[in-house]
């Protein structure tokens, strides 16, 4: 499903969806975007890998919120 080359950036992230569940693995995006440009263009599905290696595709539309696992890492640390 995803293409292996490195034409892909890797966001470790914890995704909370519309349905309660939360995911947690990696957003895989172009390499010549960024992640705010790719959430707020006209795509309507996003590339994922789970940490369990599983790959999907979800929608835009299912993500309630998004947090960056750097992000995360460094508030706990604070």
């Amino acid at each position: 499903m995803f293409n292996n080359d490195n034409n892909r950036k890797e966001y470790e992230v914890q995704l909370l969806l519309s349905d309660g569940r939360c995911v947690d693995g990696t957003l895989m995006l172009p390499m010549s975007s960024d992640i705010k440009r790719v959430l707020g263009g006209d795509s309507l599905i996003l590339e994922f890998m789970h940490k369990d290696g599983r790959e999907s595709m979800i929608a835009k539309s299912a993500i309630v919120e998004i947090i960056l696992a750097d992000t995360a890492a460094s508030e706990a640390a604070a």
